[in-house]
């Protein structure tokens, strides 16, 4: 991989024989998902804050929570027949397991409590998201494969919604 241009707005690179240009726009596109600045407020939600809906399925004060917990939660929704808690918790799952996918399988604090306010989980710009944690696991791979020392021959792996890549 070899990237020819890059910053937030836009990168340029090459993968293979492809040269791939993508902006924010083409995640919107591609994806339908809203593309917009991230406002301040998404971003910084205190862990020592819990909402009740973080109180009721996941009473450890975290910064993360993994897959594993997740599940657990939402067998125990069902379980109680409680199908907003489900609902939430499915978003969390997607957001996981498409959106925001990441190697480690977890999902920050500032998720969990987005998916309580299912209005302000709506507007939230998931498209400029899903880009900016494309673009940095794209720059991290780049950087990865120029190092001096790595075997070229090594495969690796490209985190984020790479579904995008593929369209």
């Amino acid at each position: 991989m070899e990237i020819f241009n890059h910053h937030l707005g836009n990168m340029k690179f090459q993968l293979g024989e492809t040269i791939i240009q993508m902006k924010p726009i083409h995640v919107w596109l591609i994806l339908g998902l809203c593309v917009s600045p991230i406002v301040n407020e998404f971003l910084f939600v205190d862990p020592e804050h819990m909402t009740n809906f973080r109180m009721k399925r996941f009473p450890k004060k975290k910064n993360t929570y993994e897959l594993k917990e997740i599940d657990d939660a939402l067998k125990q929704a069902k379980l109680e027949r409680y199908q907003e808690d489900v609902r939430r918790l499915n978003l969390l799952k997607i957001i996981l397991s498409f959106l925001i996918l990441n190697k480690g399988r977890n999902i920050w604090v500032k998720y969990v409590d987005l998916v309580d306010d299912l209005d302000q989980f709506n507007k939230f710009p998931w498209g400029e998201q899903v880009y900016n944690f494309l673009w940095s696991q794209i720059v991290e791979f780049a950087n990865y494969r120029s190092a001096a020392g790595k075997k070229s021959n090594k495969a690796l792996s490209l985190h984020g919604c790479t579904w995008v890549l593929m369209i």
